[in-house]
């Protein structure tokens, strides 16, 4: 897959989401409006008359006589319009824009009544969906998305949300988790990864906040409907009831734009997705059979909340009437889908995904992106992660999915990085006063099973950790980054590897990124300084590193950018370089990430330290990295 043309697609397709939403309001405000001027305009001419003539047919029919087409132009009842119900639509959808982008994902897995799956789960079924979910995720180069399971759903169906890779979750029906078995499950999975990885899970984040404004006039008139049944007042009760129904019909308005934008922006992504499935798991009879399954047995959703979210889902989630069926569909029909899957030979999936050998050889070319396309080396990148997760160890306090094996884990990976007796015991002494020695012990362990695995199982281990370090509460959060701070300065440097993991863990762990308004030259500092630290993780001698920079940076729109000394590399300085390229657009970052390839790749061979750096890389500017492989060096 290329990674940063889908999240150039999906940019585009924001663009349009903005005007589409534009235009619905623009019609929203107009009838409004209209109603407004028939309603209130006849009268507005008669000093004797008042508002309650609105609900009074002989007074408004007495006043049409004298009113004339140019008075439907009212800037006074414009601007009230455009106020109110602008205002109205712009306030609720910003607010809900705002509570996505603090939770993301698990808000929506929430509200639609979604049970976050405990990671140390015993039940078998539920077992086995962490187990593919963490197996697709290592292999596509992302941290493993939180999982939850809508319980009260009988049907077939599945849905991936999240504004980053980082803070994505993935959802399942019970109907999905008890009746598929792991082909099927692993298809349907990694369709949502590829939805994930394209960057279509922010895009349809943004769309539920966006149509949130629109639908929320049809809330509020449903409400005053409801409220107007316990009014005393008959006048008052009419006029009540007159504005419950406008907003009801106009509010109506809005779901029928809303249905028409989610059906445009949603279908040919389903396509694209499925694509990527096929590709990714070389397993063509899982997706479709899955797809059968949800022929067999629906893939609708009862939960009343549903249809703000129906773009989200794998199959189609809401009830369509035969007459507008393909007109307010968000997904193409089930069959239609199979037929695409099952005319993708074997052959032709590999045609656009080269083997492993000519895969890495097409990455020693420097400008590509190599490694980085997801997909590229996909059957060994899938086996690599199997195997990687069996051999995980399983007895308690070691555990990656739990609580205390995450946080041993994420120590013990800095722990691992030094050789000092006397570096480690200063560590082992700060977990301890941090939590306990227990934990210190738990810590050890698991250094003796890394070092017993190689240094490229640190990257996929820090996938399976993280996500459970981000359920957190704050004051967890904030200690286990104080002590993991404390931990690569004890020994008064910090390795390219150490400054990789801290990113990471920061980044994981929710903290808030720097924002600034960028120019391209601004950016000139944070790319040369990003890629000096590169080049001197790869090369110890300085004469290579320069060498390396060189070659490097004339990828850049930086090219004349001299290497920065080496007071310019403290990790204050990576984090914020870090935090300003993530605001740039997906092609400048492709560019990037491009050069920092091209560094890794100019001495022909990637260190353990460089695939770290470049995995830091990558994720903090929301790009998936897929593992090193044992023989990719």
């Amino acid at each position: 897959m290329d990674f940063f043309n889908a999240q150039t697609k999906a940019r585009r397709n924001s663009r349009w989401l903005v005007l589409w939403f534009a235009l619905a309001v623009c019609a929203i405000i107009l009838i409004i409006y209209l109603g407004a001027v028939l309603l209130l305009g006849p009268q507005a001419h008669y000093v004797e008359a008042g508002v309650t003539t609105i609900i009074d047919p002989e007074a408004r029919m007495s006043g049409m006589g004298n009113f004339t087409w140019a008075r439907f132009l009212n800037w006074e009842y414009l601007g009230w319009t455009v106020l109110s119900v602008g205002g109205t639509i712009a306030g609720a959808s910003f607010w809900k824009i705002f509570q996505i982008s603090r939770v993301g994902g698990a808000l929506i897995a929430s509200e639609l009544g979604g049970r976050l799956l405990a990671r140390e789960t015993t039940v078998a079924e539920e077992r086995r969906l962490l187990n593919v979910v963490d197996e697709m995720s290592i292999a596509a180069g992302i941290p493993s998305p939180k999982v939850f399971v809508l319980d009260e759903e009988e049907s077939l169906n599945a849905f991936a949300a999240g504004m980053r890779p980082t803070d994505s979750v993935i959802a399942v029906t019970r109907g999905l988790l008890e009746r598929c078995d792991r082909d099927q499950l692993q298809g349907v999975i990694s369709h949502e990864i590829g939805h994930i990885v394209s960057g279509d899970t922010r895009l349809n984040l943004r769309l539920i906040g966006v149509l949130f404004g629109i639908l929320f006039l049809t809330s509020i008139g449903r409400g005053i409907l409801r409220g107007s049944r316990r009014g005393s007042n008959s006048n008052s009760r009419g006029t009540v009831l007159l504005l419950g129904v406008i907003l009801v019909v106009v509010g109506s308005i809005g779901v029928f734009f809303g249905k028409i934008i989610k059906a445009a922006i949603s279908r040919e992504r389903e396509y694209l997705a499925d694509a990527f499935s096929v590709q990714f798991t070389r397993n063509p009879d899982g997706l479709a059979g899955a797809l059968r399954m949800m022929g067999g047995f629906g893939t609708r959703i009862e939960h009343p909340r549903a249809e703000e979210a129906s773009h989200l889902f794998f199959g189609e989630s809401a009830r369509r009437f035969s007459l507008f069926s393909g007109l307010f569909a968000t997904h193409p029909p089930l069959a239609a889908r199979i037929a695409r899957i099952e005319n993708i030979a074997l052959q032709e999936v590999q045609k656009s995904a080269p083997p492993a050998a000519a895969a890495r050889a097409a990455a020693a070319g420097g400008g590509d992106l190599g490694f980085l396309n997801i997909g590229l080396d996909a059957p060994a990148q899938l086996v690599y992660a199997q195997a990687f997760l069996a051999d995980l160890p399983s007895d308690a306090g070691r555990d990656v999915h739990t609580p205390e094996g995450a946080l041993a884990a994420i120590y013990a990976l800095l722990y691992v990085l030094t050789d000092a007796p006397e570096i480690r015991q200063k560590q082992l002494a700060i977990i301890t006063s941090a939590y306990d020695s227990a934990l210190a012990r738990n810590v050890c362990d698991c250094a003796v099973w890394l070092a017993a695995h190689g240094p490229r199982s640190r990257l996929p281990l820090l996938d399976l950790a993280l996500p459970v370090l981000g359920g957190f509460a704050e004051p967890e959060k904030q200690r286990c980054l104080k002590c993991a701070n404390a931990l690569v300065r004890v020994d008064g440097r910090l390795s390219p590897s150490e400054l990789a993991l801290a990113h990471l863990l920061k980044s994981a762990l929710g903290f808030p990124r720097a924002r600034r308004g960028l120019r391209l030259e601004s950016l000139a500092a944070d790319v040369s300084c990003l890629l000096a630290l590169l080049t001197c993780a790869g090369n110890p001698d300085d004469v290579a590193a320069r060498a390396a920079y060189r070659h490097a940076i004339t990828q850049t729109p930086f090219g004349d950018t001299p290497f920065p000394g080496k007071s310019m590399l403290r990790p204050e300085a990576i984090d914020g370089a870090l935090d300003h390229l993530a605001q740039s657009a997906p092609r400048f970052r492709q560019k990037f990430l491009a050069a920092c390839v091209a560094a890794v790749r100019h001495d022909g061979k990637i260190t353990v330290a460089e695939s770290e750096l470049l995995r830091a890389f990558a994720q903090s500017l929301d790009c998936p990295a897929p593992p090193l492989l044992p023989d990719a060096a």
